[in-house]
C-alpha cells in the first residue's frame, strides 16, 4: 500500500513538473537561454547582463541553465529530444553544422536584415556563422590561437627571446628539455588538439585553404606531411611530456604553470587559470611560429548566439541576443572571458601593454599571420575532429602509423566530405 502510493506520489509530481515546463515555454512572457561554457565568474557576468536586459524590458524574464562543457553537447541533444526547446542556446562553431543539418537552428538572417550593429563591427562576423550563405550564430567572440611561454625557464635555459620560425620552435623545445625535469613544449594530444595538427599542417603547407576548387583536401600535400612530421618527431625526442599524448585543455594549462613545460600554443581564456597562479612577468605570449613560406595560420574559433527553431518566441529571443551583442555588452564579456573581440579596436585595447597579450595583438596586426577557420560547415567534422583525428593523431606520435599515412587518412576523409556537399550544392542550384 505504502508502496503504491509513493508511486502515485512520484507520478503526479513528475507530471506536474513537466506541466511546469509546459506553462513556462507558453508563457510569451519567459525566455530560456542555455551556456555550454560555464564557469561561476562567467555564469554571474551572463546573469548581471540578463537582469539588465529584463530591466529594459520590463515584463520579459529570462531563465538560465548552465551545462558544463564536457557533456553539454548531450544533455542539450537529450533536453531537445524530450521536447524542452530553449530560446537562446550558446553554439560552439563545430557544433553548427549539426543543429543546422538537423534543422534546429533558426535562420538569423532576416533578423540581421533589419537592425544596424555598430560601424566598427568586424566585417566578416557574421559569415563566421553561416552556412550556405545563411546566418544562424552570432559569434560573441573569437578565440585565437597564439603561444605562450614561460620567461623564467627561458633565461634558464638561455633562450632571449621567443621562436619566430618553425626551426627556432624546434631548436627551442630542445633546448629548454635538456633542463632537469623540463619540457620545450605542452602538447595537446586529447579532445580539442586537432586545432594544432591542422594549425602546422596548413603552416607548412604556406596555405590556410582546406580544400582546391574539385574539392580535394589540401593534406594530400607534402607541406601537411612535413608538418606532422616535425611535431611527431619533436614528441619522439622527448620535447613534450610522454603523457601529453592524452591531455585536453587544463592538462595542457597545468602542464604550463607548474613549469612542466615551457610552450604552450592557447587561446586567451587560457590566461584566466594561469594569471592565478602565475605572476605576469613571469609569462608573455608570442604568435605562433612562421612556416617555410614566412606565414602562419593560428586557429580561430568562435562562439555564439544562436535561436532554436523549436523556440515560440523567436522575436524576444532575438531582441536578447542582439542585447548580448551590444558594444559595452561585448566588450565587458571579452575582458572577462579571454576572448578576441568582434569590435574593431578592442583587441587593441584589451591586449597591449603588456607582454602576457603581445602575441595575440601582434597576430591581429600583422599580414604574416592570417586566421585558419576550420571547415565547420561539414556536417561531420565535429566527430571527426573530436574522435578520429585524436585517436589516429596519438597512434602517430607513437609511431603505430606514418606521418604520409595520417594525412592522406585524414585528406581521405575531409575529401570525401567536401566533394559530397559539393554535390549537394550543386544539385540544389538546378
Amino acid at each position: 500500500m505504502i508502496k503504491s502510493a509513493l508511486i502515485f506520489v512520484i507520478v503526479t509530481l513528475c507530471f506536474i513538473g513537466i506541466e511546469a515546463i509546459k506553462d513556462r515555454d507558453r508563457d510569451p512572457n519567459n525566455l530560456l537561454i542555455v551556456e555550454v561554457n560555464t564557469s561561476a565568474d562567467r555564469t554571474g557576468l551572463l546573469r548581471a547582463q540578463l537582469d539588465e536586459f529584463e530591466a529594459d524590458n520590463p515584463g520579459l524574464n529570462v531563465d538560465v541553465i548552465s551545462l558544463s562543457w564536457g557533456q553539454a553537447f548531450e544533455k542539450l541533444s537529450m533536453m531537445i529530444a524530450g521536447g524542452q526547446f530553449p530560446d537562446v542556446i550558446e553554439m560552439p562553431d563545430f557544433w553548427l553544422s549539426r543543429y543546422v543539418s538537423a534543422g534546429q537552428i533558426a535562420d538569423l538572417t532576416p533578423y540581421l536584415a533589419d537592425v544596424e550593429f555598430d560601424d566598427d563591427l568586424e566585417e566578416n562576423t557574421f559569415s563566421y556563422g553561416s552556412v550556405n550563405d545563411r546566418v544562424y550564430t552570432v559569434p560573441y567572440g573569437y578565440y585565437l590561437r597564439a603561444m605562450l611561454y614561460n620567461k623564467k625557464i627561458f633565461q634558464e635555459a638561455g633562450i632571449k627571446k621567443p621562436p619566430l620560425t618553425m626551426d627556432e620552435f624546434y631548436e627551442t623545445a630542445a633546448t629548454i628539455s635538456e633542463l632537469p625535469g623540463v619540457s620545450g613544449y605542452c602538447h595537446h594530444g586529447g579532445r580539442g588538439g586537432a586545432v594544432f595538427y591542422y594549425w602546422i599542417m596548413t603552416t607548412m603547407n604556406g596555405s590556410n585553404a582546406f580544400f582546391d576548387e574539385e574539392g580535394n583536401s589540401a593534406f594530400y600535400n607534402q607541406g601537411a606531411i612535413d608538418g606532422l612530421t616535425f611535431i611527431r618527431d619533436l614528441y619522439k625526442n622527448g620535447y613534450a611530456p610522454q603523457d601529453s599524448l592524452n591531455w585536453g585543455l587544463n592538462e595542457t594549462v597545468s602542464g604550463f604553470y607548474s613549469g612542466t613545460c615551457a610552450m604552450l600554443h592557447q587561446t586567451p581564456d587560457a590566461l584566466n587559470g594561469i594569471s592565478k597562479r602565475m605572476n605576469d612577468g613571469d609569462y608573455a605570449s608570442a604568435p605562433m611560429p612562421l612556416g617555410p613560406s614566412g606565414k602562419s595560420f593560428p586557429h580561430l574559433g568562435y562562439i555564439g548566439w544562436s535561436i532554436m527553431e523549436g523556440s515560440k518566441k523567436k522575436d524576444a529571443a532575438f531582441k536578447l541576443v542582439r542585447h548580448l551583442l551590444k558594444r559595452d555588452q561585448h566588450e565587458t564579456w571579452a575582458r572577462r572571458g579571454g576572448l578576441v573581440p568582434i569590435y574593431k579596436g578592442l583587441a587593441s585595447d584589451i591586449f597591449a601593454g603588456s607582454d602576457v597579450g603581445a602575441g595575440w595583438l601582434q597576430t591581429t596586426e600583422d599580414d604574416r599571420w592570417d586566421y585558419m577557420i576550420n571547415p565547420n560547415y561539414l556536417s561531420d567534422i565535429a566527430e571527426f575532429d573530436s574522435i578520429q583525428v585524436i585517436q589516429s593523431g596519438q597512434a602517430m606520435m607513437l609511431g603505430e602509423k606514418t606521418p604520409e599515412e595520417t594525412a592522406r587518412a585524414w585528406a581521405d576523409f575531409l575529401s570525401t566530405s567536401q566533394k559530397k556537399r559539393l554535390k549537394e550544392q550543386g544539385e540544389a542550384n538546378d
